[in-house]
């Protein structure tokens, strides 16, 4: 705690994979570099849901049910598709919470960003399932 009273780290929320990579609202905000003074309840929500969306296009990867044993590139190609979706949905709502005078000198969301962070999700998701992203199989 600060000498200001505040708390120094953010709240960080577990978030179990159930056999995909567990995730984390402190993973997100390092990795995504998101202010601490945004609610962590919804990033957390915001994380579960993409995670839940993720899993639903990579259903075809499932070996019995089960999700696949992933290597640590793949891993990390999984969590930044879950994070890049959570990050666009958590984009409108950022721009409405108000930010510490500390924090005005963070760098302003451009209205493409959110194109910008579901194109590379997707691109992700592509090379998960061994697909182009642009959507051409090769021959």
């Amino acid at each position: 705690m600060s000498f200001g009273g505040r708390t120094n780290q953010a709240d960080s929320t577990a978030i179990a994979g159930d056999g995909w990579p567990d995730l984390s609202t402190g993973e997100f905000r390092n990795i995504r570099r998101v202010s601490t003074v945004f609610d962590n309840d919804s990033i957390a929500m915001a994380i579960s849901i993409a995670a839940l969306n993720v899993q639903g296009q990579l259903v075809t990867l499932l070996v019995d049910g089960n999700p696949p044993e992933l290597t640590a590139a793949k891993k990390f190609t999984y969590k930044r598709a879950v994070y890049g979706l959570a990050h666009a949905e958590l984009l409108p709502e950022f721009a409405t919470q108000d930010q510490r005078a500390e924090a005005n000198n963070a760098a302003t969301d451009e209205p493409e960003q959110s194109d910008r962070f579901l194109s590379q999700a997707r691109r992700d998701i592509c090379l998960l399932l061994n697909r182009s992203p642009n959507g051409i199989a090769s021959i």
